[in-house]
């Protein structure tokens, strides 16, 4: 795996034009279904264009998840 597709919180908020805030509340394990992220120690990433993470946008481009 290359790290170059490596986000931080703050990364993937810019590229889904969010708050860094939103984020972090849907990658906490206690969230329904939990955006799919990297824990490496107490620093969290997120894989850029990665399987896991198309689908679960696409979720919620279909509107299956609220």
């Amino acid at each position: 795996m290359s790290t170059e597709g490596l986000l931080d919180a703050e990364g993937l908020a810019q590229k889904l034009n969010v708050p860094t805030s939103w984020i972090r509340e849907m990658s906490r394990r206690r969230t329904q279904d939990p955006l799919p992220c990297l824990r490496l120690g107490r620093y969290i990433r997120f894989e850029w264009g990665s399987p896991a993470l198309e689908k679960w946008i696409a979720k919620r481009r279909k509107g299956t998840i609220q």
